[in-house]
């Protein structure tokens, strides 16, 4: 195959929904650091990754190279032609074509997860329970701020001085969770995704594409890219996404929503919490 065709990050997207939960693995770190892949030997992403060298020969060929070589000669010619794959210098980046990269790809993964039918499962759950923590509790604390002015019973955790077993401990079929994490992610939240599809409850991730592995047993992930060619990673993507969510919800809870969000701006008048516009 050509060097000359996508880059490894568009490759490893193309591929995405193919690829084995071990394959995604290892393609979360190579999409975060192409770099991987050129500098350092099968054997040391595997260890690095926790998987197999077979499982990144496997993922070498699903994303069209013959080996590993072939890959390298792919990534010395993409860093001749300048493409950022890596952190570089803000300044002499075009920031703006990262993020349409990020917002592309967000919103594809959004399409599979069939936009329609979730706005769906979270207008009819009895209660929605947002988690998240550290980088992820921004994002987790828009996403039941614009919920809640849509459905009542959206709750947030883990709330201040409280762990998340006060959270989930009463989780039924009945409940949907929004499970937000992004690198680096916190201990246990595997097992966290597991207790709440255990309970019965409807789980969706919405993560980064290292949360992958972390979404296996959810009935819904949302991945979305959080690539920046600063220091520091870009949450653009996912806060687009979580508008994207909530206004798909709006649409979808007919009347009862247009009559949850008056009485919210009601009660807003009424004690006086917003400046006027």
């Amino acid at each position: 195959m050509s060097t000359a065709g996508p880059d490894v990050r568009a490759r490893i997207d193309s591929v995405w929904e193919q690829l084995s939960p071990a394959e995604r693995r290892v393609a979360a770190m190579v999409r975060h650091d192409p770099e991987l892949l050129l500098v350092g030997t099968s054997a040391e992403l595997a260890a690095e990754s926790g998987t197999s060298k077979a499982t990144v020969s496997r993922l070498v060929r699903s994303l069209g190279f013959q080996d590993a070589a072939e890959v390298r000669q792919n990534l010395m010619s993409a860093r001749g032609s300048g493409l950022p794959w890596v952190a570089e210098d803000a300044a002499h980046v075009d920031q703006r074509a990262v993020e349409a990269r990020n917002l592309d790809a967000a919103f594809a993964s959004l399409g599979r997860a069939d936009r329609p039918r979730l706005a769906r499962r979270i207008v009819r759950a009895r209660r929605v329970l947002v988690l998240g923590e550290r980088g992820a509790y921004p994002i987790a604390l828009q996403l039941r701020s614009q919920l809640a002015q849509v459905r009542s019973d959206v709750r947030v955790g883990p709330s201040p001085g409280q762990r998340l077993g006060e959270e989930v401990a009463d989780l039924d079929r009945h409940d949907l969770v929004v499970l937000v994490t992004v690198r680096r992610h916190t201990a246990g939240v595997e097992r966290i995704v597991r207790h709440c599809v255990d309970s019965g409850a409807d789980v969706v991730v919405l993560g980064d594409p290292t949360a992958a592995v972390i979404a296996a047993p959810a009935t819904t992930a949302i991945l979305c890219p959080v690539d920046s060619p600063s220091a520091f990673d870009s949450m653009a993507a996912l806060f687009a996404v979580v508008a994207a969510i909530t206004n798909d919800v709006y649409y979808a809870s007919g009347p009862g929503g247009r009559v949850r969000v008056d009485a919210v701006a009601t009660a807003y008048d009424a004690l006086g919490e917003l400046a006027a516009p």
